[in-house]
């Protein structure tokens, strides 16, 4: 007859699968809930290269992000004590039959829109050469048990609508708007080469008020070749999203320039900008703040809150007072409010 094991060993044994499984609970467990916290204030300038300019300034423009993450129960729990962490559904972050790979991509893709953007913004602000042609309707993503499902793919280029060119998602948007669910359009589309003519029908997007929207059912992006003199290259990495379009525009024309319109203070911000210099609401900016706080930062420029709904200016406000920061938090409605704000910097207070 075998002898049982010792009970210190049993016990052992007991508390290694209680700790597993304490684990798998805690770290594996999926709930329905992105996990979004502070991220980071990263300066651009290392980013950004434009030919033939240099600037030596001892301040610098810091870009702000989130950390966003799939949540856990550890996560859920994590939020109960500790403020900084904010759950988000699912559902708000992803779109419908969208995966967190898709997210990924689809905030890369809205990250390089944001930085020709960006391009556009500083060299028309500063008077310098750019060209802008637009090509037609990249087609991103295919919505699933939608029309185009069984007719497009994901790198369709649409460049006709009916006989008409279509040279942006929203002069297409703007002419789906006239028809109704079950009509009938024809495309033109560019694939690989090859220029195909495919005629869809119309589903139902959901309802606009009372009113269904008809589309296609892709996810669309505007296809468009900039050219600048000199030439601009902006690299980040892996970095998503449209909120960096302000930071982006201003390091641009500061290298433009060859100016220093930071004059020595560390200058963050958020925002997304617009070809002509509006700058537009993001999200997370209390994360935002925070991230900003903790990189000591001077300045911190936050969309101004112009329309009903919008809010980053008063939570910016609230989560400043919230964490006693030492900042300047300035609103801006557009560009010209960032470079008029520091332009007045210099005359009251020039840095060392």
């Amino acid at each position: 007859m075998k002898n049982p094991k010792p009970w210190y060993r049993r016990t052992w044994v007991v508390t290694g699968l209680a700790v597993a499984v304490l684990f798998a609970i805690l770290f594996m467990v999926p709930v329905p809930y992105y996990i979004v916290q502070p991220g980071s204030a990263l300066e651009v300038r290392p980013m950004i290269r434009v030919e033939g300019t240099e600037t030596r300034e001892k301040g610098g423009f810091f870009m702000t992000t989130v950390s966003m993450r799939e949540g856990n129960v550890l996560g859920i729990l994590a939020s109960r004590l500790d403020p900084r962490f904010e759950l988000v559904p699912k559902d708000k972050v992803l779109m419908e039959g969208e995966d967190p790979e898709d997210y990924q991509r689809r905030q890369v893709e809205i990250m390089d829109r944001s930085q020709q953007n960006a391009v556009l913004a500083a060299f028309r602000e500063t008077g310098k050469k750019v060209k802008e042609k637009l090509l037609g309707v990249r087609v991103f993503r295919v919505l699933k048990e939608m029309p185009a499902e069984k007719v497009l793919k994901e790198g369709d280029l649409i460049t006709k609508v009916d006989g008409k060119k279509v040279r942006s998602s929203e002069e297409l948007i703007a002419y789906l708007k006239g028809k109704s669910v079950g009509d009938k359009v024809q495309l033109q589309v560019k694939r690989k080469g090859d220029i195909l003519v495919e005629e869809v029908k119309l589903g139902n997007l959901g309802k606009t008020g009372t009113k269904e929207r008809p589309g296609i059912g892709i996810e669309p992006v505007t296809e468009r070749k900039i050219q600048t003199d000199p030439k601009v290259t902006v690299q980040a990495d892996d970095i998503g999203g449209p909120s960096a379009g302000l930071m982006f525009t201003l390091e641009i024309i500061n290298q433009l320039t060859n100016g220093n319109l930071t004059h020595g203070y560390r200058v963050a911000g958020t925002g997304t900008i617009t070809p002509e210099g509006k700058v537009g609401q993001i999200g997370g900016i209390q994360h935002k703040i925070i991230a900003a706080e903790e990189e000591n930062v001077d300045i911190f420029f936050v969309p101004a809150d112009t329309h009903p709904g919008d809010s980053n200016e008063k939570r910016a406000k609230e989560t400043a007072r919230k964490i006693g920061a030492d900042l300047k938090l300035v609103p801006v409605e557009n560009l010209e409010d960032a470079l008029t704000f520091l332009e007045k910097q210099e005359r009251k207070n020039q840095a060392s």
